[in-house]
């Protein structure tokens, strides 16, 4: 108690004026908007706001401390897109995407030096990754010219496509393999604060079971919707389960990590998210698949032969007792794989960014008519359109185009093939990839949905950590080009 009361002590008096310019700025703003959009609002405004003049100063002082106290804030910056959300030229403006563009500009120079200073281009995984990532984005804005609002478009691949990859970027030229668990005890943090703020959300609607699964869409942890919230926790759980089983932890850490798992498993349950309930137990098997935890797979294969059948239709019907042809949200993503599939072949080039709910109401007719008889004879029709595809590779092909697509599943094959090259180091990582692709493909990912991007940061940051694996030879390149100079 008394270290971390000179922490602070020292922190504030280190930063008092900072806060204290932080607050008052913070404070002002607030109370101006107070009145157009409420007191709840005014004051979610003020703490983000709070944090983001606070994270932007940081910027200029120590970029790495402003990296994870971003990462840290994200649940709180994700919230204020109902405030912060609106275009500019080519820019969709929101907390994140104003911090890691002014990050990204005053990074620039350094990004450009690590990575023409360390990276030997003969390195086939890191020309690759670059030149994948840059033809992705390529492709990505040439989709946005055969949509029927162009700027639109191009504003959906700056916030969900360019934003990501500006972040990743930064934190590839100032961390190193040896901050890896600090980037994982943020996102880990981050997520365990949307975990108490969606039970806060839900507990005002009622703690029984039968109101959790009628008030399931108010369980949102700040996130939108629940399915969006089961992406992110999936991707992160496979790090926590790596620092439990693979890390030397102190007692504190311990505690942390084992109620942050038990946290993580609860809302996972509670989300009532058919794909998140099924790459949970992914997950935990991943998580074992290995030397000194393999017997306890054995232990629980024959057991699990004999639950499997009954917890995979539990899972299907998502508890409750309709069949899986007869729940309308089922159908509606069986539909939407033949609609998206007519979409391709008459864009194959994409439809831009944000064009996907106007393009499935033009095509959702031909889409239901081209499924089998055996289907739509013995299933009940969706009654809404969907929004997105609920399938991340599909909602590329339609939105960014087929070639972008293909190219999105080579980054992933670079990043797992990358990942080999230091198994030990890079556990949690291919796994949380593996996990995000069963769950992008079954449940659905987008990279933006109404200014949350948080998953797709998420990745990209995984995939800048598993870059980290070639970083200790660029540092040492880095040290003989300054001594040299």
């Amino acid at each position: 108690m008394t270290q971390m009361y000179e922490f602070i002590n020292k922190h504030l008096k280190e930063y008092y004026k900072l806060l204290s310019v932080s607050f008052l700025l913070s404070a002002i703003i607030s109370i101006l908007f107070l009145k157009r959009i409420g007191i709840k609002n005014s004051a979610m405004l003020f703490v983000a706001l709070f944090f983001l003049i606070i994270d932007i100063y940081l910027i200029f002082k120590d970029k790495r401390k402003s990296i994870l106290l971003f990462i840290l804030l994200l649940p709180i910056f994700t919230t204020v897109r109902r405030i912060c959300y609106y275009d500019f030229f080519f820019m969709k403006i929101t907390f994140e995407t104003i911090y890691i563009t002014l990050l990204f500009i005053f990074s620039f120079k350094d990004i450009v030096y690590v990575f023409t200073t360390c990276y030997n281009w003969k390195d086939k995984f890191t020309f690759k990754f670059i030149f994948l990532i840059t033809a992705f984005l390529i492709f990505c804005i040439n989709s946005s010219f055969f949509s029927s609002d162009i700027m639109r478009s191009i504003r959906e691949v700056y916030i969900g496509v360019l934003t990501p990859i500006m972040l990743m970027l930064t934190l590839i030229a100032y961390f190193n393999k040896e901050d890896k668990y600090k980037i994982y005890y943020a996102a880990i943090a981050a997520l365990n604060f949307s975990c108490l703020y969606g039970y806060v959300q839900l507990l005002a609607k009622g703690a029984s079971l039968g109101a959790i699964k009628a008030n399931r869409i108010y369980l949102t942890f700040g996130f939108h919707n629940v399915n969006i919230f089961a992406g992110i926790l999936i991707t992160v759980s496979p790090l926590l389960l790596e620092m439990i089983l693979h890390k030397k932890n102190t007692k504190n850490e311990k505690i942390f990590l084992y109620l942050s798992f038990i946290n993580y498993s609860l809302a996972t349950l509670l989300t009532f998210t058919r794909g998140a309930w099924l790459t949970y137990f992914v997950v935990i098997f991943l998580a074992l698949l290995n030397k000194k935890y393999r017997k306890i797979i054995y232990i629980a294969a024959v057991p699990s032969l004999f639950v499997a059948k009954p917890v995979l239709s539990y899972i299907l019907h998502r508890g409750t007792s309709t069949s899986f042809l007869n729940n309308s949200s089922a159908v509606a993503r069986l539909q939407s794989i033949f609609t998206d599939i007519i979409m391709m072949k008459n864009y194959p080039f994409g439809i831009g960014g944000g064009s996907f709910p106007e393009a499935y109401k033009k095509f959702a007719f031909q889409g239901y008519l081209s499924m089998p008889e055996s289907i739509r004879f013995n299933s009940t029709a969706a009654p809404y359109p969907l929004d997105h595809a609920h399938n991340l590779l599909l909602q590329i092909g339609v939105e960014f185009g087929l070639v972008a697509a293909f190219i999105f599943i080579f980054i992933i094959i670079n990043r797992l093939k990358a990942s080999f090259k230091d198994i030990d180091y890079n556990r949690g990582a291919i796994n949380a990839i593996i996990v995000y692709c069963i769950f992008s493909l079954i449940t659905g990912n987008e990279f933006n949905h109404k200014g949350v991007i948080t998953g797709t940061l998420i990745i990209f940051i995984i995939f800048g950590i598993v870059q980290l694996t070639f970083k200790n030879n660029c540092d040492k390149t880095i040290r003989r080009v300054k001594n040299e100079g």
